[in-house]
């Protein structure tokens, strides 16, 4: 299975937070896919990304940007 590089790990470190507060934050009761996301295996669904923007306050194309840390 090919995976998808993105920044989504690195942002929620950057901000402090665990898969579990990310995950009750977008209203999920597991972290199953936060860490699918994080692992490249799925893609958030769009309204979901923008979530994610506003949570680490930045622009939801940051996410899955070309620039790697």
């Amino acid at each position: 299975m090919k995976t998808r590089k993105n920044n989504l790990r690195h942002y929620r470190e950057l901000k402090g937070l665990t898969q579990q507060q990310v995950a009750d934050y977008l209203g999920f009761k597991s972290t199953d896919r936060i860490s699918r996301w994080e692992a490249g295996l799925t893609y958030p669904h769009v309204r979901n990304l923008f979530k994610l923007g506003v949570l680490f306050e930045l622009h939801a194309e940051e996410l899955y940007s070309e620039k790697e840390f």
